[in-house]
């Protein structure tokens, strides 16, 4: 096979949206940036509904493993590792702060709109009209069309808002007091409620910063560029990385589950785990990506990366399309120790693991990060029948400060002709025929 693109074609075809849209507002074309608004804003989606809907499945996985108490003691486990920099920040005074970071996240997620309904000397009010995690899941009947991973518990709580309940209880536990709690609306919505204490500010914000709070960055882009405002720079650089606090979130949750996997059944429960919820969830893209030219995979591969917080650099070879992720997003940021709100680290806590004996889901490797699981979980997909366009190299990142590596194989390399490394490192002997 040949090379399809030149240096400078592969830089445009894999460069962010924003970087397009700088461009365009830089050359006064209005028209073209307010068609990459909508792009830009939706750059998150797939990712967005590939962690929520897995993470969902999860906490459904644990209740039928285990029961609903235990599994309601380990979701318990997991929010009090999510919410420990909260109760610290509250505990400092800081509950405008606080409160902000959580709107932060709330607000990206995917048909998520955030209504603050009161600021008064007792609490802060915001309606989530609708919510854009579990109310979303309920709105596209997940709960009724998949009972056993998303359906409401005894409580009438579904699986993913059990995981938001558990968030709560550890704040609350944390402060000694009903700090944040929760009131589930119709058709997906749902109203938050954040209790002051005397030491608060009777308002926590003022009327222009509660005009803020639920607004995107490209949704602030178009109302300015509708009031012929073009002052929009600041709004479009970097917009890829707005929704980290909503990405980054997820990202910790995922490798609590799989620590809480091992605690309950070693490798061989998380191996099952991934199958059972993550698996699923991504194959559901197969025929999608199977049905894509070079091109097209490319420019969705790059995408994907780009709005998955990494920095990228993508080559090309005669077979494959290779990114090099310095470093990944995820996996990788959580080595660093790079996450949101300095929330995550290896080793600190029980539930940020390494695993130290080489297994298939762990890539073979010894002291492997957990988190890094799910990738080789996503590699035996591919390899068991599924296009080989998101193969992870998992012996590329060995420690902190290595990039992490990617192959997207073109359509016309025979499966055969794979580096034969790579299904050896998920217990594999060669890609199975698609």
């Amino acid at each position: 096979m040949s090379r399809q693109f030149t240096p400078e074609q592969l830089h445009d075809l894999t460069r962010p949206i924003e970087e397009k849209a700088l461009e365009a507002l830089r050359a006064g074309d209005l028209d073209t940036v307010k068609k990459l608004l909508p792009k830009m804003a939706r750059g998150h989606e797939g990712l967005d509904a590939l962690g929520l809907h897995a993470i969902a499945r999860k906490v459904g996985k644990l209740r039928v493993d285990l029961g609903e108490d235990e599994a309601r003691a380990a979701l318990d486990k997991i929010g009090g590792e999510l919410m420990r920099t909260w109760v610290a920040q509250f505990r400092a005074g800081d509950m405008k702060g606080a409160v902000a970071d959580l709107m932060s996240m709330f607000r990206v997620q995917t048909g998520a709109v955030v209504e603050p309904v009161a600021d008064t000397p007792e609490a802060f009010v915001v309606d989530l009209a609708p919510c854009g995690s579990g109310g979303r899941l309920e709105r596209q009947g997940a709960t009724r069309k998949y009972p056993e991973a998303y359906a409401n518990w005894s409580d009438g709580v579904s699986s993913f808002c059990q995981l938001c309940k558990a968030a709560q209880r550890a704040l609350n536990t944390g402060l000694g007091r009903e700090a944040w709690t929760t009131e589930k609306g119709a058709d997906g919505h749902c109203r938050l409620r954040f209790a002051k204490t005397a030491g608060d500010p009777a308002e926590l914000y003022t009327a222009e910063e509660k005009a803020e709070l639920p607004l995107t960055r490209c949704a602030k882009a178009e109302q300015k560029l509708a009031a012929g405002d073009t002052d929009i720079a600041h709004l479009l650089d970097g917009q890829r990385f707005e929704w980290m606090p909503w990405h980054d979130v997820f990202v910790c949750l995922l490798e609590y589950f799989y620590a809480t996997a091992l605690d309950i059944g070693g490798p061989e429960y998380l191996s099952e785990m991934l199958r059972d919820t993550y698996e699923g969830a991504f194959t559901i893209g197969f025929p999608h990506y199977a049905a894509m030219s070079d091109e097209a995979l490319l420019t969705e591969i790059a995408r994907t990366w780009n709005y998955h917080c990494a920095t990228i650099e993508v080559h090309e070879e005669d077979d494959r399309f290779v990114v090099t992720l310095d470093p990944c997003g995820s996996g990788g940021r959580l080595l660093r120790g790079e996450m949101w709100r300095d929330m995550f680290h290896y080793g600190k806590t029980p539930l940020a693991r390494f695993i130290r004996d080489p297994h298939p889901i762990n890539f073979t490797r010894e002291n492997a990060p957990a988190y890094c699981t799910h990738c080789a979980a996503s590699n035996r997909a591919q390899f068991r029948g599924g296009p080989l366009f998101f193969i992870i190299d998992g012996h590329a990142q060995m420690k902190p400060g290595m990039a992490c590596r990617q192959y997207s194989y073109k359509k016309a390399t025979p499966r055969d002709a794979i580096d034969p490394a790579l299904p050896r490192q998920v217990g594999m002997e060669r890609a199975e025929p698609l």
